[in-house]
């Protein structure tokens, strides 16, 4: 996977993000910054990163947030790893599935609204325009830069943690 592959755009009104540690599972794929992670299951102490095609709301587990820190387990002992917690009104960006369908202002905000899910199928996250609007997709986008690309998302409340 890539380092970076998502970045805050926008705090939502706070001027720094809060972040929370979280564990991290010996023998575990390990977590860049700037990867989106979700709960290993329900119940569990441990983070994992998200898979191709999350986050489904109501199928998959809680959404985490996105890493601030590297994952700090290795193949014998248990870690941890600092997240930035999904907030209402935290932008985020990262890029399209399809920058093709992104390359005019006007394919831009024919997305705004769409509810959609994650890719991963290249070893790098991008957010999949290409999924169509859910009701059950996590990721709301909320604008972009056709320059270079990149679409705005928030995080629904309801996929998250936080919604318990």
């Amino acid at each position: 996977m890539a380092k970076a592959d998502i970045e805050i755009v926008d705090g939502g009104g706070h001027h720094v993000v809060p972040t929370e540690s979280w564990q991290t599972e010996a023998g575990a794929t390990d977590i860049l910054v700037g990867e989106p992670v979700k709960l290993k299951a329900a119940g569990s102490p441990y983070v994992i990163p998200l898979a191709d095609a999350d986050l489904t709301i109501g199928t998959d587990t809680a959404m985490i947030g996105i890493a601030q820190s590297a994952s700090t387990h290795t193949a014998a002992a248990d870690g941890s790893i600092s997240i930035f917690i999904p907030l209402p009104g935290v932008k985020y960006r990262m890029k399209a599935t399809t920058a093709a369908n992104v390359d005019t202002e006007t394919k831009v905000k024919a997305l705004e609204g769409d509810r959609v899910v994650m890719n991963l199928t290249t070893g790098t996250y991008t957010l999949d325009e290409n999924a169509g609007d859910a009701a059950t997709s996590a990721f709301y986008i909320c604008g972009g830069n056709y320059e270079h690309g990149t679409l705005d998302f928030t995080i629904r409340a309801d996929a998250t943690y936080l919604a318990a």
